[in-house]
């Protein structure tokens, strides 16, 4: 089973109304539909250039990758979880890129190191160590890998500009692993689409003009 273009962006209006209803402040929601309508369309724009790639899994996937982001704080768990149990029996493949979008290359590290993105949740942790243990990578988790670090509340971005700004919000510094993963993930799909995949994308697109 899968979702549909338009029933994924019916699960983001559902979120938008939920968000609301609880009383958030929706100021900043232009950041987060940012984000994953940019996603999803540096997904589409790659797989289209790639044989055997379903543009609109592609596109489904990143647009749903952050489906549970914006309750994460208040629910005290790891969005990628939420967001796989909430896809699982709607689309299988839509559930995969919620879990795995923020472990590039599919590899998680030990629980002491990560353990407050899982927000201290062992049973959480082991649930995904075990899945990425025994899922083969494919080309379709790299992509929504990677269109998730091309992307932010402003549109399109580089590597370099998304970790200045992950930098600059969350107070930490960008190491050398970090950024040569993510070299290596473009470096990859450079070869695959067979030009630099940059050049796709000329401007860094605003997607919502209000605020």
């Amino acid at each position: 089973m899968s979702l549909s273009v338009k029933e994924a962006k019916n699960l983001i209006t559902e979120i938008k109304k939920r968000d609301t209803s609880l009383g958030k402040d929706m100021s900043r929601w232009w950041m987060y539909q940012n984000h994953i309508i940019t996603a999803a369309n540096v997904a589409k724009t790659i797989a289209s250039r790639i044989k055997g790639m379903d543009t609109e899994q592609a596109y489904v996937g990143a647009l749903l990758h952050d489906i549970c982001r914006t309750n994460e704080r208040n629910e005290k768990r790891f969005h990628g979880i939420s967001g796989y149990e909430k896809l699982i029996n709607l689309d299988e493949n839509a559930a995969r890129s919620a879990l795995l979008h923020m472990f590039l290359w599919n590899k998680i590290r030990p629980f002491e190191e990560c353990k407050q993105m899982f927000f201290e949740k062992k049973k959480d942790y082991d649930f995904v160590a075990e899945y990425i243990k025994n899922t083969k990578v494919t080309d379709e988790d790299l992509l929504i890998q990677l269109a998730d670090n091309l992307s932010n509340k402003n549109g399109f971005v580089t590597i370099e500009q998304r970790a200045q700004d992950l930098s600059e919000r969350k107070g930490i510094s960008i190491d050398k692993e970090w950024l040569e993963m993510r070299y290596k993930l473009k470096a990859y799909f450079d070869k695959k689409v067979g030009c630099n995949i940059y050049n796709l994308f000329t401007k860094a697109a605003v997607l919502v003009k209000e605020r």
